[in-house]
């Protein structure tokens, strides 16, 4: 038995017996022209997509690892830069409400604690609650509509002319619309 044989996987060994004669890998102009060549193409393709999953499978392991390390050797610090955190921003609000101080901003030579007069904010936190309500209540003010084509309805009525969409009633072409010819999709999807 040859020596090269023995020392490859059976995937590899099928990948490169299998292999076309007039396929060159650098030149990108093969064309498929029989089934043996598409069984051989589909090997390729599958060791191919193995070879990602394994590499990207390998590398989630470690990232895992890395992870797992970092929140071992950061969740001490966190809750000291928490808690640090906390009490710098009530001292700077004491400071903040003596009349005598009034400072908004403290300064240190290992950092700043700053603070700033925010806006109020209104959160939606039940959508059609709100709708309902600002309808029944005459705010239809406070309502955005969102304008937008439909699509769908364009698509079951509407005339095409290569690019063009046209009107059906009038014949004329509707500005802002394009068409393009549905096709064939092809999905290679390698076996599990």
């Amino acid at each position: 038995m040859s020596q090269d044989i023995v020392d490859v996987s059976l995937d590899d060994y099928l990948a490169q017996a299998g292999q076309p004669d007039a396929f060159v890998e650098a030149d990108n102009t093969f064309v498929i022209t029989n089934d043996d060549e598409a069984l051989w193409a589909m090997r390729r393709l599958a060791q191919a997509q193995r070879h990602i999953d394994k590499v990207t499978a390998q590398a989630q392991v470690e990232i895992d690892r890395i992870n797992a390390w970092v929140e071992a050797n950061t969740t001490d610090n966190q809750n000291t830069v928490n808690y640090f955190d906390r009490i710098l921003g009530d001292y700077l609000m004491s400071v903040r409400e003596n009349e005598a101080d009034g400072r908004k901003s403290l300064s240190f030579p290992d950092g700043t604690v700053s603070s700033r007069t925010t806006q109020p904010k209104v959160a939606v936190e039940d959508l059609e609650a709100f709708l309902a309500w600002a309808e029944s209540n005459g705010h239809t003010e406070w309502v955005r509509v969102k304008r937008e084509a439909d699509v769908s309805a364009i698509k079951k009525v509407a005339d095409y002319n290569g690019v063009e969409v046209i009107d059906p009633l009038t014949g004329s072409v509707i500005s802002g619309l394009s068409h393009t010819e549905g096709g064939i999709s092809v999905t290679v999807k390698v076996a599990d």
